[in-house]
């Protein structure tokens, strides 16, 4: 997908002081209409959102928020497709270039929305850092991000053919860790964690004590759960499951983009889940060119990646 540089409309100067003429953002060319119909976009004041950089645990985290969103329904969860259920903002423009359809799809949803999207904060709607809905974020090591977009890329077809140094070298070192920023993205989310309208976990967090954070995820959204629905909650989103669920691993999305090469190589859209996987994936001297921009990028916008993941606060 081609990029180019955007400007949004406005930015969300009231909830942080910076100077954002300096924030390189990036979209799909020619992309202006759907841009600004999303910066108008009316929020819901009992709309939930789930924003994440891609391949952070997003499915995993907006399963979680619909399950709690309604009561946890698991029958219907286990019946119909995570999209169809929770819409992806962005996923009709990419496919098929309609900004007005894209739209269309969210404004029809009955409330309360559950709505997933991978834009930065400035791209968002602005009524979100007007009206305050909640917001919900997960962060995830970059390096883990990105080999988990390699493998799905892979399933899809669009980085069939391949290798995995190929895809480090064409696509995140000359294009998306430059285009799509992970830091960036992660410390936008990071430093707004202590807002009350925000909740802000990691794929790490969720590794690590996936009860807790479901227990914190249920008192942010006032949605109470028993003893009996965490039991369930734990293995309907532990690994094996949500791996042999066929509603959580967009199957309907991939018949939709219908790439030619698309399962040529399979994996499995909840694949691994470990975390550090990439240091048994990516060689040391990829992993070091990496690092260099990621930190460079830690250190401009005055965090660490133990912040950003919650393994310091």
């Amino acid at each position: 997908m081609e990029r180019e540089r955007v400007t949004p409309k406005s930015y969300p100067i009231n909830l942080i002081d910076k100077d954002w003429s300096k924030r390189e953002l990036y979209f799909k060319k020619d992309s202006t209409d759907f841009l600004d119909k999303v910066h108008d976009l009316n929020v819901r004041d009992d709309d939930v959102w789930i924003v994440t950089y891609p391949k952070c645990g997003t499915t995993w985290m907006q399963e979680l928020l619909w399950l709690l969103m309604n009561d946890c329904d698991f029958e219907t969860a286990l019946a119909t497709d995570q999209e169809i259920r929770s819409p992806f903002m962005e996923f009709s423009f990419y496919t098929y270039g309609d900004a007005d359809g894209a739209i269309r799809i969210l404004e029809d949803l009955d409330s309360p929305r559950l709505i997933k999207t991978h834009l930065p904060l400035a791209l968002l709607p602005a009524q979100l850092w007007q009206k305050k809905a909640k917001v919900v974020y997960v962060s995830r090591n970059p390096l883990d991000a990105m080999v988990s977009s390699y493998y799905h890329g892979l399933s899809w077809g669009f980085y069939y053919g391949q290798t995995m140094e190929q895809f480090f070298e064409n696509e995140i070192l000359r294009k998306k860790i430059v285009e799509e920023n992970p830091i960036a993205h992660f410390a936008e989310f990071y430093h707004l964690r202590h807002e009350p309208w925000i909740f802000y976990t990691s794929f790490e967090n969720m590794k690590d004590n996936l009860c807790s954070v479901i227990e914190n995820v249920a008192e942010f959204l006032n949605k109470p759960i028993t003893h009996e629905q965490m039991e369930r909650l734990l293995k309907h989103l532990s690994f094996e499951e949500m791996k042999n669920n066929p509603t959580t691993n967009h199957l309907w999305e991939r018949k939709i983009v219908n790439h030619p090469n698309a399962g040529k190589e399979d994996h499995k859209f909840v694949r691994r889940g470990k975390v550090n996987g990439y240091k048994d994936e990516l060689q040391p001297d990829m992993v070091a060119k990496i690092n260099c921009f990621i930190n460079a990028e830690l250190l401009r916008h005055d965090v660490t990646l133990d912040n950003i993941l919650l393994l310091k606060d």
